[in-house]
């Protein structure tokens, strides 16, 4: 029988899927705390991406990586508000696509876009990195898509291999409109109101602390985070390593990335810490 997280509140970061993380918490016995730390801003009237759809359609980019579904989605968009969204589509279904997790497969498949490549769990850059080491890259043009931040581990590695690296970004990670939900949250991790605190994706892990050292109170946080009495968790390693650049030990991380996965760890982790 699958462990229940019997009664414990857990505060989650989640924007995006916001009302899914909470479902899973409830589904599973616990007590949903959403304090959302982003928003996220589109940047469709970019030049940079108009260019790049131009570029992709015309031939000029050979090799196109897409590490997340809502920035391929987004992408598809731009390219619709340009009246080009079934040339684009077109165009890349010409050229060699790279999908670094399923949630941006799932979009292109939607889309009837194939794709040549996609590592295996947990789908960190290192995996993508391994799984492009046997591809011709010497002198290709491949634009790879950022998302919240320049991602220079694997930059570097296509570099290496000869690549022509052009980063794009379709969308930015922003603080919320509406910073009081978090802003509680650190009032209620300091009263020891919340047993765990669970992080699905690495920004959120900067909005926190930069929003917390607004209101005067990042001692306070990373004091709480680091509380014996408080589960940190993770949803996986690219998530974890940001949380321990940080300084916040994590308590957490499920063996397969994925927010049913984490919750369900968290359960057995509560289960073995109780007496």
């Amino acid at each position: 029988m699958a462990a229940s997280l019997n009664g414990k509140t857990i505060a989650y970061v989640e924007a995006r899927m916001r009302s899914e993380m909470g479902s899973l918490i409830q589904r599973n016995g616990g007590v949903p705390y959403a304090a959302p730390v982003l928003q996220e801003i589109y940047l469709k009237d970019s030049p940079e991406l108009k260019q790049l759809i131009d570029d992709i359609c015309q031939g000029s980019v050979e090799v196109v990586v897409l590490f997340t579904g809502v920035g391929t989605q987004a992408l598809v968009g731009v390219a619709e508000c340009m009246g080009r969204q079934e040339e684009f589509i077109a165009a890349l279904d010409q050229r060699t696509i790279i999908a670094r997790s399923p949630k941006p497969a799932r979009v292109l498949r939607q889309h009837k876009i194939h794709i040549d490549l996609m590592p295996p769990e947990p789908y960190t850059s290192e995996d993508l990195l391994a799984a492009i080491n046997g591809m011709d890259l010497n002198g290709r043009s491949v634009a790879v898509q950022a998302y919240g931040a320049t991602n220079n581990i694997f930059a570097k590695g296509l570099v290496k291999l000869g690549a022509l690296v052009r980063e794009f970004t379709v969308y930015n990670w922003g603080l919320p409109e509406d910073k009081t939900p978090v802003i509680q949250l650190i009032d209620d991790l300091a009263k020891n109101r919340i047993d765990a605190v669970a992080f699905t994706s690495q920004p959120q892990v900067g909005n926190l602390l930069e929003i917390a050292a607004q209101a005067g109170n990042e001692n306070s946080l990373r004091e709480c985070l680091g509380s014996p009495s408080l589960a940190v968790a993770s949803v996986g390693p690219v998530c974890t390593r940001r949380l321990e650049e940080a300084g916040i030990h994590v308590d957490v991380e499920p063996e397969h990335p994925h927010m049913g996965n984490l919750i369900q760890a968290l359960a057995d982790y509560f289960e073995n810490q109780d007496p």
